[in-house]
C-alpha cells in the first residue's frame, strides 16, 4: 500500500494540473488580500474588513478562503486523478501492478488527501506572507499580542475542521468518477452538489412543515454547521441564519455517514465492474 501511496503521489507531483491547482490556489489567496486591502484604505463603511489584515486573523480568513474554493480545486484533483486512468486507457496497467483494486482506489484517495493538506499549509503561508506585505502597506501595528495557548489551539481544530469539510464533496466527485469512468460526471456532481443544494435547502426551508427539516440531513447544511464553530473564523455565508444549524455532533455524524457511503459504494462499483479502459 506505501508503494502505491508513493506511485500515485510522484504521478500527481509530476502532472501539470497539481501545480496549476496550487497556484490558482495561492493567486486566490493574494487576491483576496490585495482585494482587503484595498477596501480597507478607501475607508469603506463594511466592517470588519480592515482586521482581517491583521495577524490574528490569517488562519481564519484562509481557511474561510479556502472552503468554497477548495472544494473545486480538490474535486478537479481527484476526478483528475481517477479518470486520466480511463482516458488514458492505464487503469488495467495498474491494476496489474497493484496488490488489489482496494489497494489501488485507496492509495488514490490518500494521495489526493496528502496533496490536499500540503494546499491548505501552502494557502495558510501565503496569507502569512500577504498579511506581512498588506499590514505594512497598510500602515497597521505588528502585533503579536493573540498567539496564546488557546488561540493556537481554535486555529489547530479549525484547520482539521476546514479539511473534513471538503472530504464529502471531494468524495462526490470521486464516486461519480468512478461511476461514469470519466472526469466529467465527478467534477459536474463534485462541484454542482454544493451549489445546488444550497438553493434546494432554501427552497425546503420556505415551504416549511416537515420539508423544513430536510436540509438538516443534508451535506452542506452540516458543514456549514460545522465551519460555524470557529469563535475567530469570519463566518461562511450559511443557509438562513445559525438558528437552522444544525448541532455540531449530528453534522459531524452525518458527514462522515455521508463519506462513508460515498467510498462504500465507489469500492464496490470498482471491485465488482468489468474495466474495459
Amino acid at each position: 500500500m506505501t508503494r502505491l501511496i508513493r506511485a500515485e503521489l510522484f504521478k500527481l507531483r509530476k502532472r501539470s494540473m497539481t501545480w496549476v491547482l496550487l497556484s490558482v490556489l495561492i493567486g486566490i489567496v493574494i487576491i483576496f488580500y490585495v482585494v482587503v486591502l484595498i477596501i480597507s484604505k478607501n475607508s469603506l463603511p463594511i466592517h470588519g474588513y480592515r482586521e482581517t489584515l491583521g495577524f490574528p486573523m490569517v488562519i481564519p480568513f484562509v481557511l474561510s478562503i479556502l472552503f468554497p474554493f477548495g472544494i473545486i480545486l480538490s474535486v478537479i484533483l481527484i476526478t483528475s486523478s481517477i479518470g486520466t486512468e480511463y482516458n488514458w486507457r492505464t487503469i488495467r496497467t495498474m491494476l496489474i501492478c497493484s496488490e488489489s483494486r482496494f489497494k489501488l482506489l485507496g492509495a488514490k484517495l490518500i494521495a489526493v488527501g496528502i496533496l490536499m493538506l500540503i494546499g491548505m499549509v501552502a494557502g495558510i503561508a501565503a496569507g502569512f506572507v500577504m498579511s506581512l506585505i498588506t499590514t505594512a502597506i497598510g500602515g497597521y501595528a505588528f502585533n503579536f499580542s493573540f498567539v496564546t495557548g488557546g488561540y493556537i489551539w481554535d486555529q489547530f481544530l479549525q484547520f482539521w475542521r476546514s479539511f473534513y469539510v471538503l472530504i464529502p464533496y471531494v468524495l462526490i466527485g470521486f464516486l461519480f468518477t468512478v461511476i461514469g469512468r470519466s472526469s466529467i460526471p465527478g467534477l459536474v456532481l463534485g462541484i454542482g452538489e454544493f451549489f445546488l443544494e444550497s438553493m434546494i435547502a432554501g427552497l425546503l426551508r420556505l415551504a416549511g412543515g416537515w420539508m423544513a427539516n430536510i436540509p438538516d440531513y443534508l451535506p452542506t447544511v452540516n458543514v456549514n454547521a460545522i465551519n460555524a464553530l470557529s469563535e475567530v473564523a469570519p463566518k461562511i455565508p450559511m443557509l438562513g441564519n445559525s438558528s437552522e444549524l444544525p448541532g455540531s455532533p449530528q453534522a459531524f455524524v452525518i458527514v462522515a455517514v455521508y463519506d462513508l457511503v460515498f467510498i462504500v459504494i465507489a469500492f464496490y462499483l470498482f471491485r465488482k465492474r468489468d474495466l474495459t479502459g
